[in-house]
């Protein structure tokens, strides 16, 4: 069961396992299928964690996302624009870098 809860920051999902806390990057592509960033709380641990997941005509794909660098790109960026990422994610990304 999905519920939807609207808060400023968008449309966010709930399920029994964890609920988004923000609205997810996604990348879409012509076969109705979107890949996803997602910053999810993880109910059983109460630990946000990032998943990066496929979902395929509005259900999640149980299987690996597949992407080539430049939708990885695409898709970065949208979460950076979300801010899916925290300042303190950015900042040990930018020094990998």
């Amino acid at each position: 069961m999905l519920v939807f809860l609207f808060l400023k920051e968008g449309c966010v999902r709930e399920t029994k396992y964890a609920r988004e806390v923000l609205e997810p990057a996604v990348i879409k592509w012509r076969d109705n299928s979107e890949g996803r960033i997602e910053r999810l709380l993880i109910k059983k641990t109460n630990e946000v964690e990032i998943r990066f997941s496929w979902w395929k005509a509005g259900k999640f794909v149980t299987r690996p996302l597949y992407l080539s660098e430049d939708d990885l790109i695409t898709l970065f960026q949208d979460a950076v624009n979300k801010n899916v990422f925290t300042n303190s994610f950015r900042s040990k990304l930018k020094f990998l870098l």
